[in-house]
């Protein structure tokens, strides 16, 4: 109930385990819990409609810049769209 995101409509979830051997990610998700109280992010396929699937650093540049996106990390980088 409290993440419906991550959740099939059979009531399953696929989900993978982060711990301390991906520091990045783990702080990241650590940080998420502490503001959202829900120690969970979703990860999804990153793609805009009629595009092929992001592959590398300079793909999520592209579609950032032309995708409805508000903000885009990149290993340790965040990028933000102006207001």
């Amino acid at each position: 109930e409290r993440i419906p995101a991550v959740t099939h409509v059979d009531g399953t979830a696929r989900i993978q385990t982060v711990d301390e051997s991906n520091p990045l990610l783990h702080r990241t998700i650590g940080r998420f819990a502490e503001r959202t109280g829900v120690p969970v992010i979703v990860n999804t396929s990153f793609n805009t409609a009629g595009r092929p699937m992001v592959d590398s650093p300079r793909d999520a540049l592209e579609c950032f810049g032309s995708a409805p996106i508000d903000m885009l990390a990149v290993g340790p980088y965040v990028v933000r769209r102006r207001p």
